[in-house]
């Protein structure tokens, strides 16, 4: 086609690509047409299953290939993966780190969440074998998009087939053997004070017995400001909300037996008078605050293929990845307790105390703080296939990487240095609360002078070994097995440091040894091979799968599946398993060995009742279990249309929680009955004693009287094996292509997850409550869908997203919150199919719209936090707003 009618149909595009449903991402065919690839070597072993040439039994797998991460937008490979229905934003996000698994996102991460369950129940692979990640969860992003060939994701328990942590699923991502040349792509985008770029390049060349291919990506995010976002905010009377605002101020409010004291920008004994009884100052302190960090990536990955032999193939993957983050949280606030031998102390007129508090902000006295850390991440696999005879196979490889993420905080307020100069009644050392900026610099350094460092290494060495081939013939086909063991050795140190600069790094040091086998069995009892009436296909796969823990002990999981195909091109599916998640090591060993004198809640009203929580490692943590389920179909209506639907179910109990910090947990009493979590009277007692005789010491508070005879409530708020969960729900999928004669091809795809059911209790005593459609749990309903049309040179695609709608608990009465409904479109030409030059040939020029009507956040009434909040929901919606992006992409 000529350039000039290229052109003239971009309009027509944009008109006619003005409506569009649900995803993108599209479900895989049966095993025999499952995935076309360049891809050399041997048969495909799918995600799902272990079995070479087979797609998993019983459940789908949904496929991202080349062309979709491309034409994705996605900058890492984590946000592409996010752009499906069933990944939710939940726990470990660089935006959200309020709801599970979120407090231990120190270094402001993202993982996989999928169905919401919880960000450690999904298990992210590497090529099929496991990776090293920091002690907790796998960043996706240490794989460039680049050197991604493809994404595969079975949103089924597959803990059979691959281990621990695949209760949700499993996402498998799939470097690039493929490449033949040299690609390069560069990226920028911007929107209201945001911006984020991309560069890559990746090298490959395959020859008629191998490949090698290396690829390089940098990637910058830039942080989003709250500051510059008008629903971000404390005082959110004007949307209908609440009055967030503080007291912690500049000036700030004193409080003099009993009274509170707005105070005047500067307060000295002169205008001590001017003070009136019963006001306060109140203002937003969290100015300045980022509603997330600015990101820097740069990862490595590579891929080697050779053929020694026509029976003896090595071939080897790896990578490097280090990210870079930045973070500027809130300015310091506290309230100060003041005494009379402060230098600079102002007495109220009529009061008679030695000391008051003032409810106080920093913004005017100290220097930010500024959260920086990084997440550096390595790995490489060599392997060894063998050819066997009768088409067997063997295969072995050895994987070892490490994982160390840093995360420190430069300045915090020094408790002891800030005290000291309160108390102080020299002027060059005393601390001036009064808004006269006497406090010497000295002074103020000593003030600023806490850091928190906080490093992680995690060392991991996986062995692999399998067998792969066929057992008998049976009229259907060839009965194949799957075999082998794998091993795991982890060495986890955690550091800590609080305190003055120079404080010294402490370590702790942890291994785990985790050695398993497995088995699974594919059975054709029906195929093309005899075919008859009612059954066009019917196989059976049966798994089993058996892991022993050094630290948790041993578990086997078994999962059954079958697909029926009783007319051609329709096949009925369902599966069976159990699945499981070993506890994470710091879960077990915990962060301190205390008991913590707190004030809870007393769930008959009147004075809070003293109680005494005790943090400390629990090693009686067994793996959380989970059943799974899943019936559904695939009908190809015709070789252009697939319609696939899942309904799907789990069942998860031993969850781990902890309930340390819950100072509301005497509300809830009875459902942790007989756990131990709440001990009252003599049992508390008896129980405090024995942590003190056994070495546990009471790191805050005292006891009643001095005595710890006399405590009478006790909260164990160690992890334990105490949550349970029941999730079901239905996913969709339509995937249309419809070519025409004269005006090029249109792509519909369109997918959604409907959740049916969402109900979590604390421990097996609890009573279930459905939680779906609430903050900060899954919503019921999110679909993605998207339309495309190719024709010539072009390639034009608007995708809608939507989150539905759901209630803001955390008000009362509860609030509906808005859906949120982002439209993106994306323009791609190929220069060298419009005729440019020969030079040209091989380069594709993109232009992005994220987010095109400018989609603000739902509002939802909820308080700033330094997880996010104020204003809107991080885990349900962007706060960035438009973004739009020019690309380039070039192929020699």
């Amino acid at each position: 086609m000529k350039p000039i009618r290229i052109a003239a149909l971009c309009g027509t595009a944009l008109l006619s690509l003005g409506w569009s449903v649900a995803a993108q991402a599209q479900d895989a065919p049966a095993a025999e047409e499952a995935i076309t690839t360049d891809e050399p070597v041997t048969e495909l072993v799918v995600t799902g299953s272990r079995l070479r040439g087979a797609a998993p039994v019983g459940s789908t797998v949904t496929t991202l290939g080349r062309e979709d991460v491309e034409m994705s937008g996605a900058v890492s490979t984590d946000r592409l993966i996010q752009q499906l229905p069933q990944v939710f934003d939940l726990g470990v996000s660089e935006n959200s780190r309020g709801q599970g698994g979120g407090s231990g996102n120190i270094a402001y991460g993202n993982t996989i969440n999928l169905r919401g369950i919880g960000p450690y129940a999904t298990l992210i692979l590497v090529d099929g074998h496991r990776a090293v990640n920091n002690s907790r969860a796998f960043e996706p992003s240490v794989i460039p998009t680049l050197g991604l060939e493809r994404v595969e994701v079975v949103a089924d328990g597959a803990s059979a087939i691959y281990g621990s942590d695949a209760i949700a699923g499993v996402v498998n991502l799939i470097p690039r053997r493929s490449l033949d040349g040299v690609e390069a792509t560069a990226r920028y985008g911007a929107g209201a004070d945001f911006n984020e770029s991309q560069f890559g390049l990746a090298i490959g060349k395959k020859w008629e017995t191998g490949q090698v291919m290396l690829a390089y990506e940098r990637v910058y995010r830039s942080n989003l400001n709250g500051d510059d976002r008008d629903f971000f905010r404390s005082d959110q009377r004007g949307f209908g909300g609440n009055n967030y605002l503080v007291t912690r101020c500049a000036p700030g409010t004193l409080r003099a037996g009993g009274v509170s004291y707005a105070m005047p920008g500067q307060l000295t004994q002169a205008n001590a008078g001017s003070l009136v009884a019963g006001t306060t100052n109140t203002c937003n302190d969290l100015i300045g605050q980022d509603l997330f960090p600015s990101q820097r990536y740069n990862s490595v990955n590579g891929t080697f293929t050779q053929e020694i032999t026509p029976w003896l193939t090595v071939f080897a993957d790896g990578f490097y990845s280090k990210r870079e983050y930045e973070r500027l949280p809130a300015y310091f606030s506290s309230t100060l307790t003041v005494p009379q031998t402060n230098a600079f102390f102002v007495r109220p007129a009529g009061f008679v105390g030695t000391s008051y508090t003032i409810d106080y902000n920093f913004i005017n006295d100290l220097p930010r703080d500024v959260s920086i850390g990084s997440a550096t991440n390595w790995q490489v696999t060599p392997g060894v296939r063998v050819k066997l005879p009768h088409d067997w196979q063997f295969e072995a490889l050895v994987t070892y990487g490490e994982g160390n993420d840093q995360s420190d905080q430069v300045r915090g307020l020094n408790a002891t240095a800030l005290n000291a100069a309160l108390a102080s009644s020299n002027p060059a050392t005393a601390f001036d609360p009064y808004g006269l900026g006497r406090t010497s610099p000295a002074t103020l350094l000593a003030i600023s002078n806490f850091v928190t460092l906080s490093p992680t290494l995690n060392e991991f060495v996986g062995y692999e070994a399998r067998i792969n081939g066929a057992l008998f013939s049976l009229p259907g086909g060839d009965v194949k097995l799957a075999a082998g063991y794998e091993g795991q050795e982890i060495n986890t140190h955690l550091g800590s440091a609080r305190g003055a600069a120079g404080t010294p790094i402490t370590f702790r040091h942890f291994q785990r040894r985790v050695d398993s086998g497995y088995a699974e069995l594919l059975i054709p009892i029906f195929s093309g091979l005899n075919a008859t009436p009612g059954f066009q296909k019917l196989e059976i796969n049966l798994a089993v799968r058996y892991d022993k823990y050094s630290d948790v002990g041993d578990t086997t999981n078994p999962k059954f599946g079958v697909n029926w195909s009783p007319l051609k091109g329709l096949t009925l599916r369902g599966s069976y398993g159990t699945s499981f998640r070993a506890p994470l090591i710091s879960q077990i060993y915990g962060n301190s060995n205390n008991l913590f004198g707190q004030t809870y809640q007393n769930p008959a009203g009147g004075s809070p009742l003293t109680g005494f929580a005790y943090s400390g490692p629990n090693l009686n943590l067994a793996p959380e279990e989970a059943t799974t389920w899943s019936i559904g179909g695939d009908w190809d209506v015709t070789p252009n249309l697939r319609v696939s639907a899942t309904y799907w179910n789990v069942e998860y109990i031993n969850q781990v929680d902890s309930y340390l910090s819950d100072l509301a947990i005497l509300t809830r009493e009875s459902q942790f009955a007989g756990t131990g979590i709440i001990l009252t009277g003599t049992a508390a007692r008896d129980r405090v004693l024995a942590l003190l005789a056994s070495g546990v010491t009471l790191a805050r508070g005292t006891f009643p009287g001095g005595d710890p005879n006399n405590v009478t409530l006790f909260i164990d708020g160690r992890n334990n094996n105490l949550g349970q969960s029941n999730t079901s729900g239905i996913d969709a999928t339509v995937n249309w292509r419809i070519p025409t004669d004269n005006l090029g091809t249109f792509t519909l795809n369109a997918s959604g997850t409907y959740l049916t059911n969402f109900k979590t209790a604390v421990s097996p005593a609890g009573t279930p409550v459905d939680r779906r459609n609430t903050l900060f749990y899954p919503l019921t309903f999110k679909a993605r869908g998207s339309i495309a049309w190719d024709i010539d040179a072009m390639h034009a695609q608007v995708t809608v997203t939507h989150v539905g709608g759901y209630r803001n608990t955390a008000v009362t009465p509860n609030q509906n919150v808005s859906s949120f409904t982002p439209v993106d479109l994306i323009l791609a030409f190929d220069l060298g199919e419009m005729g440019a030059p020969r030079a040209l040939e091989g380069i594709t020029l993109g232009i992005e719209v994220r987010n095109m009507f400018d989609s603000g956040p739902p509002y939802v009434n909820l308080a700033p936090g330094v997880n996010g909040g104020g204003g809107y929901d991080p885990s349900a919606a962007s706060p960035i707003g438009r973004v739009m992006a020019a690309s380039i992409r070039a192929k020699f």
